[in-house]
């Protein structure tokens, strides 16, 4: 049975974050990554853009190249399924029935692509969108396409519906929710996003589901609840992801929502550690569990928890932050807009250049904006993580008004 002084379960950003800060911050012993995945840890937001639309090869991809695994000591166990963990023999069993041994493990296995189960979703031509290979299958559908249909009205199912039009591909977009991107809670940038995408091409369909995908050996129809048939030779379904968490069964670490840890991304068990999408973790400033499924944050965890594991300190203290970007429009939000009660409005989405305030028990949690320069931006950073009281809600849509009038600061 193999040993490793840290196993890293997981091929994602987040690992290979981790093994970089480890290795920087004096972390010795063997490294193991396993991972599902056939690939050596790559970015995902190219997936949904650059890469899927061609402007990039698999390479560009990379967190990190082959040298730097080979470089620091990293063993690398690619197309390897993870069956269980057992802390008290502190291994790691796989599918192929082997057990490896660890001092201290951490688990960065990410999320899973829902699937959507009804009729003709095994047709040749459907399509979820998670992993490089998915992307490359897409890419190549793509080059042969003239009709396509995308899924799901969040941030994987409004990029890819971009990037297919950008391919010259008639794109029509389904989502459940009236609402596009209903996890900002803005109706407004909602309308916005919709008369956008419609403006570059894309058919937008909105309250509406998928009943069946229909086609001989392939894809050519897809058919909705509304019983309008939309015809498609490609169906991309993007309408969210689940934790990895199956393989953890029995092993006593607590789930739920994810893998529950602290702020310095302990799981219940010891020299277990959890990050990236698959971690809900401690937010000090929101003061609650979360769990974020965005690029900064894999990132961001995987740096911290590689300090941790090599004794050098970290944790979980900032605020949070993602963005999406489509037809050259960058949404970015900073916070936790998740929990609020109140928003207020300056500028204008539809001129792209507006920021809008969620704010709670009258206090800034977070912020989305668009079209805003750096110095804007640090600047929402530092309210936000004040968690700032405004001085005057009229000034806060006032764009006359500076941001450093309109707010009054608020230690938190």
């Amino acid at each position: 049975m193999n040993q490793f002084e840290l196993i890293i379960i997981g091929g994602g950003l987040t690992s290979a974050r981790a093994i970089k800060a480890y290795r920087e911050a004096g972390g010795g012993g063997r490294i193991a990554l396993l991972s599902a995945d056939s690939t050596i840890p790559y970015h995902r937001p190219p997936l949904s853009k650059r890469y899927l639309r061609g402007e990039s090869a698999r390479e560009d991809t990379l967190v990190e190249p082959q040298s730097f695994y080979d470089d620091n000591d990293v063993e690398l166990l690619l197309s390897t399924a993870i069956v269980g963990v057992e802390p008290r023999e502190r291994a790691v069993a796989t599918a192929d029935d082997r057990r490896v041994r660890y001092g201290m493990l951490l688990i960065a296995s990410g999320v899973q692509a829902r699937q959507l189960r009804v009729p003709g979703a095994d047709l040749e031509g459907v399509f979820t969108l998670r992993s490089l290979d998915d992307a490359t299958a897409i890419r190549d559908a793509a080059s042969a396409a003239r009709d396509a249909v995308v899924v799901g009205g969040g941030f994987i199912g409004t990029e890819v519906a971009a990037s297919l039009t950008e391919l010259e591909i008639d794109v029509t977009l389904v989502s459940r929710n009236v609402d596009l991107f209903a996890q900002l809670g803005s109706p407004e940038v909602s309308e916005h996003l919709m008369e956008f995408y419609r403006q570059h091409g894309i058919d937008v369909v909105r309250g509406d589901e998928v009943r069946a995908f229909r086609g001989n050996s392939r894809l050519d129809t897809v058919e909705l609840h509304s019983g309008s048939p939309i015809g498609a030779s490609l169906a991309v379904v993007g309408i969210g992801v689940t934790p990895a968490v199956g393989f953890l069964a029995g092993s006593g670490i607590t789930v739920g929502n994810g893998i529950v840890v602290n702020e310095r991304f302990e799981t219940n068990v010891p020299d277990i550690y959890a990050a990236g999408d698959v971690a809900c973790f401690f937010d000090p400033l929101a003061g609650r569990q979360r769990r974020i499924e965005h690029w900064s944050n894999a990132r961001y965890q995987g740096s911290q928890v590689g300090k941790i594991l090599a004794g050098a300190g970290g944790g979980y203290n900032r605020v949070a932050t993602f963005f999406t970007e489509s037809f050259g429009l960058t949404l970015k939000v900073f916070g936790d807009i998740s929990h609020h009660d109140d928003q207020v409005t300056r500028g204008s989405f539809s001129d792209g250049n507006a920021i809008a305030f969620y704010l709670a028990d009258g206090r800034l949690v977070a912020s989305l904006h668009s079209g805003q320069d750096d110095v804007t931006d640090n600047q929402l950073m530092e309210l936000v993580g004040d968690r700032a009281t405004p001085s005057d809600m009229l000034a806060l849509a006032d764009e006359s008004v500076a941001l450093g009038e309109a707010f009054a600061r608020v230690a938190s």
